[in-house]
């Protein structure tokens, strides 16, 4: 099948306005809830467009925050005794307020790979400008780090180390790529780690150092986490000091995009322990401005328990803020690097099915145990093989104890056949991606190339068929890992759940009006919900957050303007005005 600009041009604004209009019937709920004895309140919020995500009283115009809770939401005459004389009143004067974003899939702690020279160009002259800009700046760089080459400015065999000996034949570098999961580096690194024709690969067909076909030599294209980390760990080892101050300095910046609370989806660089010890250092020190939920991250499959590894973190860290209850199974790559796991053979390459990072029946005995447990499981699910084999594995942990209170995420999801998208409904599987990585770039052409116009057009990022179908789809934009525009902020990636088209303010390369396939573009509505209540479920938190009612943590945010109103092209220019976590402020725009 293939995909015709004609087909998607027809689209008109029309259309992505008659799926995101907001019933006028919702009239502000009218003492939705309040206690029994109000008392002074902390905070009050009045006069707003307030969204509560809650399907019984979907709309009020006031809210109230005590301590650390929301003791009223309802209208403007019901919230007037809670005002005290040291109530803060916040008029917000037709703003939205809404529950805080919740972040179902990111990695805070990665902050330090997205140092160095900027590498999101769409010319490779430029990319490499800047990088010759950057390492004159800091001629004291032991190594020349970027992050953010785009893969659709080389072959599907990937970039080779000749331009950047040219222009750094004496000093080492490494360049991770736009979704993490590669490193471009030069001849000098590769001498400085050691790496050569000889050099074993960590993972065989998986995770390996890209070889010219004659000579066996190292071409300089680095392939997915275990050999980027083999390579970093003999060229720049990052230290738990440096990792711990860039995350602590990028959470922040979380908070300002209206970020409450965040699924770490893997820390890698660092022992997970030091990672989740610096979260609970902010939190007693009142400086973490976000509820962090973590993860074992499992990536190694010499491990053969990572339950237990589980067990053992979720007993140290349980505080307010910071807890572990997941296992994160890193089942595949993706098909950029031919490394995720398809139905179909690689279109370039026909003898390629990708291959699974760790043993299918290793996965299938660690999803039933941490079933038994009450461990919730977070599997990398990205080609449409891996999710099969990953809901094989959760159906029979399911049989075995189908009372167990774990929650079973697929991660990203990107390519999804209609026969399993009725298994995530059966199995109350959560599809949990990235909205903003929907876009039709110059990164799509070479996606279709690599998996096939009849794959790309028709298994696609598949949000709307999810919901469709009566499942539960949960966003997060996976920061720093992108396919295009690395960002974490949810209202960059609402905007495309939308719309299916580029983000005009990170660039004007679109390659047809809307990506396919179209039909799978999601309401605002959908959208919101999908980015607070059903992502606080997959955190295992929705009857704490993600939704404004009476009893539950004030976790909220106000945005300058109602979307329900604003045309979806302006929805990821909209600021966010205001941020609450746990009843205290984390951000306010000054």
């Amino acid at each position: 099948m293939k995909l015709s600009l004609t087909m998607f041009a027809c689209f008109t604004a029309s259309v992505l306005w008659s799926s995101i209009i907001y019933s006028q019937n919702n009239k502000p709920a009218q003492n939705i809830n309040k206690e029994t004895s109000p008392k002074p309140a902390d905070y009050v919020f009045k006069n707003g467009a307030i969204y509560t995500i809650d399907s019984k009283n979907p709309t009020a115009e006031a809210v109230a925050v005590s301590g650390k809770k929301i003791v009223y939401v309802g209208n403007n005459k019901g919230v007037q005794s809670f005002i005290g004389d040291k109530t803060k009143l916040i008029d917000l004067n037709g703003k939205m307020l809404l529950p805080g974003f919740v972040e179902s899939h990111i990695h805070p702690t990665l902050a330090l790979f997205t140092m160095g020279a900027d590498l999101q160009y769409d010319n490779i002259n430029e990319l490499l400008t800047n990088l010759k800009k950057w390492a004159d700046v800091h001629p004291e760089a032991k190594v020349i780090q970027g992050f953010g080459w785009r893969y659709f400015l080389f072959p599907t065999s990937g970039p080779t180390k000749a331009k950047l000996d040219s222009l750094f034949p004496d000093r080492p570098v490494m360049l991770i790529a736009i979704d993490v999961h590669s490193a471009w580096v030069n001849s000098k690194a590769l001498e400085i780690a050691g790496i050569n024709a000889k050099s074993p690969d960590p993972a065989p067909g998986l995770s390996y150092f890209q070889r010219d076909a004659k000579t066996g030599e190292p071409t300089g294209w680095v392939v997915e986490t275990m050999a980027e980390q083999e390579l970093l760990a003999k060229l720049a080892p990052p230290t738990i000091e440096a990792v711990n101050t860039a995350t602590a300095e990028q959470l922040p910046k979380f908070a300002a995009a209206g970020i409450t609370a965040a699924f770490d989806a893997g820390i890698a660089t660092i022992p997970a322990e030091s990672g989740f010890e610096a979260y609970q250092k902010l939190e007693k020190e009142n400086k973490l401005p976000l509820r962090i939920i973590g993860c074992y991250y499992w990536n190694n499959p010499a491990v053969t328990n990572p339950v237990e590894k589980v067990l053992d973190l979720r007993k140290k860290f349980n505080s307010d803020l910071v807890k572990i209850n997941t296992l994160k199974i890193m089942f595949d790559g993706g098909e950029s690097q031919h490394t995720a796991v398809m139905l179909k053979p690689y279109a370039d390459q026909p003898n390629s099915y990708g291959d699974f990072q760790l043993n299918p029946k290793l996965v299938t005995k660690a999803v039933i145990k941490a079933q038994e447990n009450g461990i919730n499981t977070h599997a990398h699910s990205y080609g449409d093989s891996t999710t099969s084999t990953y809901l094989n594995s959760i159906e029979q942990a399911q049989k075995a104890y189908p009372n167990s209170p774990s929650r079973h995420t697929a991660a990203h999801a990107i390519f999804l056949t209609d026969k399993e998208i009725s298994r995530f409904v059966k199995s109350n599987v959560t599809m949990q991606t990235s909205a903003q990585w929907f876009t039709p770039d110059p990164t799509l052409e070479l996606m279709m190339k690599i998996v096939g116009n009849d794959v790309a057009s028709t298994e696609y990022a598949r949000m709307n068929s999810i919901l469709k179908a009566g499942g539960r789809l949960a966003l997060g934009t996976d920061w720093p890992a992108s396919g295009w525009v690395a960002t974490y902020r949810p209202l960059d990636a609402i905007q495309v759940a939308l719309t299916r088209a580029i983000l005009p303010q990170y660039g004007k390369q679109q390659v047809m009006p809307i990506l396919p396939p179209v039909n799978e573009r999601i309401t605002l509505d959908q959208a919101l919900k999908a980015y607070t209540l059903d992502a606080a479920y997959v955190l295992g938190l929705e009857n704490k957050i993600g939704s404004l009612k009476v009893g539950k943590a004030a976790d909220l945010i106000v945005l300058e303007k109602d979307l329900h109103k604003v045309a979806p092209s302006e929805i990821s220019t909209t600021k966010v005005k205001l941020t609450m976590m746990n009843g205290k402020i984390t951000y306010q725009e000054e």
